[in-house]
């Protein structure tokens, strides 16, 4: 018996069996993001199909307001546009076109949605939007926050900024803003596009990542036990001989 122990290569093993616990343990992680997903997509399908709502009404309901239709009303200041910096469309890169609104439930940031970006890091797109009273519908978006994203500190206006922060972009305009952003759904009428993406990935690839990862933990195992078995043979082997 202590002679098969030691025929053991329990660093191997060990290794082997650290990797199948990592790899079930983000198997686990995928199931929970499915189920998160899942769940989000839900909340999409019954928040869209109401009737859009007013800022005073978003205003008025408990908890999360993320993708609420939505409808506004009021001016644009068009002097402090913020241009959300490194978007991608398509394999482009651009900004995304955020302007303060100023309505009667506050101020709030409206994202007009994406446009390209000038071959020189050093220009700026050109940004042209009605100074009349306008009426917009949309969805409510409330921002991540971005831990590896550092605001850059800029002059002038139009100002590139690294997350749409509403909280860190009041600071930058000196008033109040309304904590979440409303996604335009018609940018194209302003001559932008909308970029939003609710689901970045569904929850079936995240079911799909996961069978993976429960596979790769399967195979590992079998793959340990067969090269134990050969290892133990072998030792017995070296033995008769």
């Amino acid at each position: 018996m202590l002679s098969r122990l030691k025929a053991i290569p329990w660093m191997t093993v060990g290794i082997a069996l650290l990797a199948i616990l990592l790899m079930l343990r983000l198997g686990f992680w995928q199931l929970s993001r499915a189920e998160q997903k899942q769940l989000r997509a839900q909340q999409l399908e019954q928040r869209a199909a109401n009737n859009p709502l007013s800022l005073q009404d978003i205003n008025r309901q408990p908890g999360n307001v993320a993708d609420f239709p939505v409808q506004v009303s009021g001016h644009l200041d068009i002097g402090k546009v913020f241009l959300w910096d490194n978007r991608v469309l398509k394999g482009q890169v651009g900004y995304e076109v955020l302007v303060p609104m100023t309505t009667n439930a506050g101020e709030v940031l409206i994202n007009f949605g994406w446009i390209k970006a000038p071959p020189l890091r050093t220009q700026l797109p050109e940004i042209d939007l009605p100074t009349a009273l306008l009426t917009l519908q949309g969805v409510v978006v409330m921002p991540g926050d971005n831990l590896v994203s550092r605001e850059v500190s800029e002059s002038g206006w139009p100002r590139r900024v690294q997350q749409p922060s509403p909280e860190q972009l009041a600071k930058q305009l000196g008033r109040d803003l309304l904590p979440y952003i409303v996604q335009l759904n018609d940018s194209q009428a302003y001559g932008f596009t909308n970029n939003w993406h609710p689901l970045v990935m569904p929850a079936e690839k995240h079911l799909a990542y996961a069978v993976q990862w429960f596979g790769l933990a399967l195979a590992c195992f079998i793959i340990t036990l067969i090269a134990l078995h050969k290892q133990r043979k072998k030792h017995g082997n070296s033995r008769a001989s």
